[in-house]
């Protein structure tokens, strides 16, 4: 009996000293796994923040697609601060941005890291429409109208400042014209614009510079509007088209304005005949 009690004694010692092995050699793994972790992560944030992969300025990014604007006017436009991070750069979101703020679609933007550059592709909207407001000129003092940007049909406005290429290329500016303070057209744009395009009359130019009565310039002439509203618009134009016929009973060079305020009541207002004087005898 006394040979077999300490034949176990033995036998679980041996097994307490194993299991003592085994919790070292896990500690033992633990401590390597997070040293490994701690490594790689402080790999990661070395490999992110090198400063051989920043975007340090806009030089850094090439453009593929554009033609009226430059790639110059096209950085210009880049929502971009620098000096950007390329590996925290979201291109998603960058070129949401971009296409919010430029005349642009479709935008793809790949990041490349030798050397650090971005390669942005895009598509170009032409302007629909250029842009004017009455402002002061300087020498003369006289209130004037003069160009301060450009439209496309989505609404994006896009500063006088670029568009180099098209001002070289005067065949390809947009023949409408709006004018006004953007802020008060931009909202309504996209619609507008929508049923603009719809009309068989040629319109030259929106002027919204009184927002309680927009005027169109036209082929019939001036024409009131009142105020804008989005029900009452296509009724106007529809009644617009009507009116086409009445260039056959009144010159156009006698028409003062139409007045489509009321498109169920329209009015022109014609210039008055010139009396002729019976010579004296």
């Amino acid at each position: 009996m006394a040979n077999q009690t300490f034949v176990s004694t033995t036998t679980i010692r041996s097994r307490r000293e194993e299991r003592k092995k085994e919790r070292r050699w896990r500690d033992f793994i633990a401590v390597v796994r997070f040293l490994m972790i701690l490594s790689l992560t402080g790999g990661v944030y070395w490999f992110i923040t090198l400063p051989n992969w920043v975007i340090k300025n806009s030089q850094q990014i090439d453009i593929e697609g554009n033609n009226l604007l430059s790639d110059d006017e096209v950085r210009s436009l880049i929502p971009l601060q620098y000096p950007q991070s390329l590996l925290k750069l979201s291109t998603q979101e960058l070129g949401k941005n971009l296409q919010t703020l430029a005349p642009v679609n479709n935008v793809v933007i790949q990041k490349e890291l030798f050397p650090p550059h971005l390669k942005i592709s895009l598509e170009e909207k032409k302007p629909v429409a250029i842009a004017l407001a009455p402002e002061i000129e300087e020498k003369t003092n006289k209130l004037t109208v003069q160009t301060i940007g450009y439209l496309d049909e989505d609404g994006v406005f896009v500063s006088n400042e670029v568009y180099h290429n098209l001002k070289e290329n005067p065949e390809q500016l947009p023949t409408l014209k709006i004018i006004g303070a953007p802020q008060t057209y931009l909202p309504y744009w996209q619609e507008l614009y929508g049923f603009l395009t719809q009309s068989t009359v040629k319109i030259n130019t929106v002027d919204w510079q009184n927002p309680t009565n927009l005027v169109l310039l036209t082929d019939l002439g001036k024409i009131y509007l009142g105020a804008y509203t989005p029900k009452k618009f296509p009724q106007q134009l529809m009644v617009l088209e009507k009116l086409k016929v009445i260039t056959a009973q009144v010159r156009r060079e006698d028409i003062i304005y139409i007045d489509l305020t009321d498109p169920e009541i329209p009015s022109i207002s014609k210039k008055e005949p010139v009396k002729e004087e019976k010579n004296s005898n």
